[in-house]
């Protein structure tokens, strides 16, 4: 990511945009996936705030489940729009750098969130944890990615079980779903375990994490993403299904 040079490009990304706006009247894991693999190959603006000594810090809004998000802007107009200073500063970033920034421990995101307002997707961490290895470079040298959702054919012997086991500790977790994230050659696949628990914030992260580390032993050699029921994601690739696992 540029360090010392702040944006004076425009930036369109039209078609992500329309994209985008179909995702929120058409949420469905495919429409979701869409956007993910088109803004793998895009660049974004991140706003910034500047110090007297030529410092920068990035933007990040929270919820009100106690989570923060880094702030990027699919186009100019946008950012422009929605940034309160006369003229707003920000710098160019890839998807790449957006990740790389929300896996950095030491600033407690909880990811990113583009174009921030009615049409805002948001990508949790869990998930770009997930999507960074999935990363390649296409023939233009830009990174690319393409993945599906599927419902698995038969499930790890005993995951049911192992689910049980954590839930019967931990009562704020209700339900889970479990769906597969495939690549379209079948090369490459994850777990996705959307989790529902009446948790938020930092509670809510350390569920998932201690739940990830609880079945992962079980789950056939294949990594998870576990991520909780209410990231936009999660939503749309369980949509109309029922939870694998539901608190009786």
């Amino acid at each position: 990511m540029e360090q010392d040079l702040f944006i004076t490009e425009e930036i369109r990304n039209d078609e992500l945009l329309k994209l985008m706006h179909e995702m929120r009247q058409e949420r469905t894991s495919e429409k979701m996936l869409e956007v993910l693999k088109l803004a793998a190959a895009s660049a974004f603006i991140v706003p910034v705030d500047t110090s007297p000594d030529g410092r920068f810090s990035f933007h990040a809004v929270g919820d009100n489940k106690g989570r923060r998000f880094i702030v990027a802007y699919a186009d100019t107009g946008s950012f422009m729009t929605s940034e309160k200073s006369e003229a707003p500063k920000g710098v160019k970033a890839s998807f790449e750098d957006l990740m790389d920034v929300v896996l950095q421990e030491s600033l407690r995101l909880d990811g990113v969130i583009i174009n921030p307002g009615a049409a805002e997707v948001i990508f949790g961490k869990e998930l770009i944890e997930s999507i960074k290895g999935q990363m390649t470079p296409s023939d233009e040298e830009q990174p690319t990615l393409d993945m599906q959702v599927a419902t698995p054919a038969e499930y790890p012997a005993k995951l049911k079980e192992i689910i049980e086991q954590f839930a019967a500790d931990e009562p704020r977790m209700s339900k889970v779903w479990v769906k597969l994230l495939v690549t379209p050659d079948g090369s490459t696949m994850r777990w996705l375990l959307g989790v529902e628990a009446a948790c938020e914030g930092e509670e809510l992260n350390y569920l998932l994490d201690t739940f990830k580390r609880f079945v992962t032993p079980y789950l056939n050699n294949i990594e998870p993403v576990v991520a909780s029921s209410g990231e936009d994601f999660v939503q749309q690739a369980v949509k109309d299904a029922e939870p694998y696992y539901a608190r009786s």
